[in-house]
């Protein structure tokens, strides 16, 4: 089997399992222009860049989109963020990619500040050796506009020994636009059949899983 040297992670659906506080962010950002939703409802929020989902799934003007970002946020940072948990042996996964030499990153579509704060609260920032978010406000908002900043600090320019993991179609998306290979995850938020059908090599049905992939 093909090594791969840079596993890449995606973070909400992948390593975290954050629906609760997405949705629940979601639902009270909704709220604000009078749209009643149910979390269970708006758990396609999970992945793709906010701004983005607010115009695809409710038609929203760029202006409305971008208010409603900031409502999403009133209720997010004081509280959503903390309505999170690592994956089931996720931080025994991380160990045993780092054990073995691996250099571990985080692409994810969840602002910078906001990723590390996760990262920390759940207890594995430290496994990562970069760690790259979206803008809070600015153009790096996209999976591939993550990936091409975090290319651009990794040493390790080979892109044939980079691996992308992650639980939506949008992981596996920005890791063809970026030419590398990609695994996805049946636990998360995204669709099995879609990702296979976008050339994820395999699909994955725990954090154990992956390890095991990656190192035998």
């Amino acid at each position: 089997m093909k090594t791969y040297d840079v596993i890449i992670f995606d973070l909400d659906g992948t390593l975290s399992d954050s629906g609760e506080g997405i949705t629940k962010s979601a639902q009270y950002a909704l709220s604000k222009f009078g749209i009643n939703k149910e979390p269970d409802d708006l758990k396609h929020f999970v992945g793709p860049p906010l701004k983005e989902e607010f115009k695809n799934a409710y038609n929203f003007s760029d202006e409305d989109a971008a208010k409603a970002v900031e409502y999403y946020r009133e209720r997010y940072k004081p509280i959503g963020i903390y309505e999170t948990s690592l994956y089931k042996d996720g931080d025994i996964m991380l160990k045993r990619l780092k054990d073995a030499g691996k250099y571990l990153a985080i692409a994810t579509s969840k602002p910078q500040a906001m990723a590390e704060e996760v990262l920390r609260y759940l207890g594995i920032y430290d496994y990562f050796d970069k760690i790259m978010g979206a803008d809070l406000i600015g153009p790096r908002q996209s999976k591939q506009s993550v990936l091409e900043a975090l290319f651009k600090k990794i040493e390790n320019k080979d892109r044939s020994k980079y691996i992308m993991i992650g639980d939506t179609k949008f992981d596996i998306i920005g890791a063809n636009l970026m030419k590398i290979d990609s695994l996805g995850v049946s636990y998360g938020y995204g669709n099995k059949k879609e990702m296979l059908e976008l050339g994820a090599l395999k699909v994955l049905d725990s954090t154990k899983e992956i390890a095991d992939f990656l190192l035998n």
